[in-house]
């Protein structure tokens, strides 16, 4: 990992809603949100040092994956994903993220994830993206 984080940090990615993301009212369709967090899972992955060119072909897969929609975001809102690690395991991490509109709670998904090799089969986490998981806290 290339720069040390305190213990319970939050990764925060800011996104603007495009009109490809939005029905014909304006509203989100609600499967974005789960697009949202993938790319906001991509970047702290690689804040953590999971690159496509490192790891030897590691890769993350969704085993699990629940959401719960209090309100809808619209064309053009600002939003921040907020992400943390509700669980650091061997081969599975448990990610909570909150989807925020100015500090209102949209959305909130809870993923459980696992590592898995080229060949497509569950595998154990490089120690240091372990560690780099476990020292997150839980959006909100």
């Amino acid at each position: 990992m290339s720069e040390q984080r305190p213990d319970g940090w939050v990764h925060r990615y800011p996104l603007k809603v495009q009109f490809d993301e939005v029905d014909a009212y304006g509203i989100v369709h609600h499967p974005r949100y789960f697009v949202y967090c993938e790319r906001a899972r991509v970047e702290l992955m690689g804040l953590l040092g999971m690159r496509p060119d490192q790891h030897d072909g590691l890769g993350l897969v969704v085993v699990a994956a629940e959401a719960r929609f209090r309100s809808s975001a619209r064309f053009l809102d600002d939003l921040v994903v907020e992400q943390g690690c509700r669980r650091a395991g061997a081969s599975r991490i448990e990610l909570a993220y909150r989807l925020v509109r100015g500090g209102e709670a949209l959305v909130t998904i809870d993923l459980t994830l696992a590592f898995v090799g080229p060949d497509g089969k569950p595998t154990r986490a490089p120690q240091l993206l372990r560690d780099g998981l476990g020292r997150m806290g839980v959006p909100g």
